[in-house]
């Protein structure tokens, strides 16, 4: 997992739990709120976070592989040359799944794909192929839509990381705001404090206000987590 994400979830436990220490002055509700954020983080939000990004760089792979597998396939006009072209063109992940198929035909390797590919935009690839294995005829132009759907999904999915960042930074900084003003009035009016410190009311607001915080920042992450797309087999949205 991308350790600024630790690094960022780390972050946002630390200074959300000092607020709380420094409004409630009591250490048990500051590791309390800290352990309640940290393993939040560990077990929810970084493995949400990780499947979205996998699910990203796999269609992202994807895109690449069949459209240059396609463009290749154009010049060398045989299977096996154009797969070879296309996997010296792919990430290492890729290319280590791939060696370990080295006992598989060209077609096979192909259709074993699908479960590294699991988008229905692979099928419909593999579909385009066996026509043109059994028909011949220009590939490029047999894949116009095929291209022009997963280059859609790509824009698409941009779009989506694009507004999510925006998002995430909006939200932010609302929340940084808000427990500024907090700290604020924590010092600026002291007598008032020192007054409703100890009292229940008081006590719960903040710790609701700290679980608040985490669970928008579930919900935030769930939104940006959720992009379905034409072509994902697991969830799939007309766009």
């Amino acid at each position: 997992m991308n350790k600024s994400h630790l690094l960022l979830f780390l972050l946002i436990s630390s200074v959300v739990s000092l607020v709380v220490f420094f409004t409630l002055e009591n250490l048990f509700f500051f590791i309390g709120i800290i352990l309640l954020y940290l393993v939040a983080s560990l077990l929810l939000f970084m493995p949400m976070l990780k499947k979205h990004q996998q699910f990203v760089t796999r269609f992202h792979e994807c895109y690449h592989f069949i459209n240059n597998f396609i463009i290749s396939l154009s010049i060398k006009k045989n299977i096996a040359g154009a797969l070879e072209t296309t996997v010296n063109s792919m990430p290492s992940e890729f290319v280590d799944q791939y060696n370990s198929l080295e006992k598989m035909s060209d077609n096979e390797k192909l259709n074993y794909l699908s479960t590294y590919f699991t988008f229905n935009v692979y099928q419909l690839f593999l579909q385009i192929l066996t026509v043109w294995e059994e028909e011949g005829g220009d590939i490029i132009a047999m894949s116009k839509y095929l291209t022009g759907e997963i280059r859609n999904n790509e824009e698409y999915i941009s779009k989506c990381e694009s507004l999510s960042k925006r998002k995430y930074f909006e939200i932010g900084a609302l929340w940084i705001l808000c427990l500024a003003i907090l700290i604020f009035l924590r010092f600026a009016l002291k007598d008032f404090y020192n007054k409703i410190k100890s009292q229940l009311v008081f006590i719960i607001s903040i710790t609701a206000l700290a679980i608040f915080i985490l669970f928008s920042i579930y919900l935030l992450i769930k939104k940006a987590t959720d992009v379905a797309i034409k072509g994902d087999n697991k969830n799939e949205k007309n766009i």
